[in-house]
């Protein structure tokens, strides 16, 4: 009976300690949204494609730069840049540094910006 109980103690302990709290609590991607006015307008950015309204699940630990298009049109772009999450550091107070480690590794360490992406597109002259 008690080696049981150490045996799931271990585990435990194993599963609590390798996991970091933004893996937890928000994971390693985050929606992002893009409207246009006029709505319609193709949405490309590395390897998504889309037509707006239209949100998308992007990987938090990489940079991206969006391009917005519709005929008739200027083409828009805009940056979509990820930064240090706080949460990595304070919610890791309990996890300690192998928190933290595992946090950056999967990329939950950090956030994008902007969230909601609005281009109000010009005539091409």
């Amino acid at each position: 009976m008690f080696k049981k109980g150490i045996c799931l103690l271990l585990v435990l302990s194993v599963g609590f300690l390798s996991s970091g709290c933004c893996s937890i609590i928000h994971g390693n991607r985050q929606l992002v949204s893009f409207t246009s006015e006029p709505t319609g307008a193709k949405v490309k950015m590395d390897t998504y494609k889309g037509t707006t309204p239209y949100t998308v699940s992007l990987d938090r630990s990489k940079d991206y730069v969006a391009e917005i298009s519709k005929e008739g049109y200027e083409t828009e772009q805009r940056q979509i840049t990820h930064s240090f999450s706080p949460l990595a550091i304070f919610g890791n107070i309990l996890f300690l540094l192998v928190g933290v480690i595992v946090d950056f590794a999967t990329g939950s360490g950090y956030n994008l910006n902007p969230t909601n992406v609005n281009v109000e597109l010009e005539k091409a002259k």
